[in-house]
């Protein structure tokens, strides 16, 4: 699970802007968390405010770590980085991205620096999840203390306590590591040491960030529907609880037919977008609670009813008590704003200054914002900030009493 990330100067935010999915000490809605050592973590949080404001931009810049994390080990000698600086930035100026997260039942905190277009700091840690640990000759750990696995500036590097005599390691680093790669990408899963691997592998297959405009996950779908009768079912289940008029998936490779009580369709010639849609995210979804992911949506109620959107809400505020699933996402549908749905941690807002910055916040940093209020009337108003651009109808009754 995601538990906290910032980062700064990249595109739209130039000044550190946080977002956490921990907890704050409301009562409200407390089945819908995950309760990890002395942590409450949201299963979902929604992000609003209007286009332009850079709620695009946060999740781009978690795509954009993820990427050098998992890649940045491929460049070759004398090629930059990529770094998106905030238009107001000078050229020398750094850009940090920091993150912290569960993965294997431990705390884990990682980030960089980039300046220049080159990796300037970097730094892996994890938290003790035992009483007491012995730690290095003559040291002892308690419980949560950050034990450092490296960190990093420039090419030159300090490995913690446990590692610095470790031979792989050295090699790595000797052998690999470049201003233009981070170590950890360098490193990877193949050190055979399981907070490094644990770290790697969250960032290669546990950060999902999805663009439902894409069909690229299309054959992903009906493979995963070919070979595993387990994950079929759970997705014509999840389907059938998004669309009631659903009854069965039908794969005749490479077609997909969507079976209804009385006749057949096939998903990707004669269904709506709409069902498409519905398709492309169903497995994302799915995977995420199966095997324990982060799930990031940009604007979710796309070519989605805002029923639909609900449901898939209610999917992991719900049944994910017991699971490690996260859904982040972002959304023009202030009928999704409702106090029975989310509870004031999981709203947050991003907003445009006059300087063309932006910033983030949540609800439950907004003082005099009552248990019982009507959040979708305050935000409409103006009351929270980060003023909508909406359509007209968006609000017309609570989506609560529609479905």
């Amino acid at each position: 699970m995601l538990l906290e990330f910032s980062c700064s100067n990249f595109k739209s935010i130039k000044n550190k802007v946080e977002f956490s999915a921990i907890a704050t000490d409301d009562d409200e809605n407390e089945d819908c968390l995950k309760h990890f050592d002395d942590f409450r973590v949201l299963h979902t949080a929604v992000i609003y405010g209007p286009n332009g404001a850079g709620k695009s931009n946060l999740f781009k810049a978690i795509g954009f770590m993820k990427n050098l994390v998992v890649n940045s080990c491929k460049n070759g000698e004398g090629q930059l980085l990529e770094q998106p600086r905030h238009k107001m930035s000078a050229d020398d100026e750094r850009s940090e991205f920091n993150m912290q997260f569960i993965m294997g039942d431990v705390r884990y905190a990682y980030g960089f620096v980039l300046v220049d277009n080159l990796v300037s700091e970097e730094y892996l840690y994890y938290f003790c999840d035992g009483k007491q640990v012995v730690y290095g000759e003559g040291q002892t750990m308690y419980d949560n203390e950050q034990i450092p696995v490296f960190e990093r500036e420039g090419n030159e590097v300090w490995l913690g306590n446990l590692y610095e005599e470790n031979e792989v390691l050295r090699i790595i680093i000797d052998e690999k590591l470049m201003r233009n790669k981070l170590l950890l990408s360098c490193m990877g899963d193949n050190t055979g040491i399981t907070h490094i691997t644990q770290a790697f592998l969250f960032f290669k297959l546990h950060i999902v960030v999805h663009d439902i405009e894409m069909e690229a996950n299309r054959y992903d779908c009906i493979k995963v529907i070919q070979e595993n009768e387990e994950m079929r079912q759970f997705i014509v289940a999840t389907l059938r609880e998004l669309n009631n008029d659903i009854r069965d998936i039908r794969v005749e490779y490479p077609k997909v037919k969507v079976v209804y009580d009385e006749f057949e369709t096939d998903l990707f010639d004669e269904e709506s977008t709409g069902i498409n849609k519905l398709f492309y995210l169903v497995l994302p979804i799915v995977d995420s609670f199966i095997n324990s992911k982060v799930m990031i949506v940009d604007e979710i109620e796309v070519s989605l009813h805002r029923i639909v959107a609900y449901k898939i809400i209610k999917l992991f505020n719900e049944y994910s008590s017991d699971r490690y699933a996260q859904l982040i996402f972002t959304s023009h549908d202030t009928s999704l704003l409702n106090s029975k749905l989310f509870r004031k941690d999981q709203i947050w807002f991003a907003q445009l200054g006059n300087d063309r910055v932006t910033d983030l916040y949540s609800l439950a940093e907004i003082k005099n914002v009552h248990k019982n209020e009507n959040i979708a009337k305050g935000y409409i108003m103006g009351k929270y900030g980060a003023i909508p651009v909406f359509d007209k109808n968006s609000c017309k009754g609570d989506v609560t009493n529609d479905i």
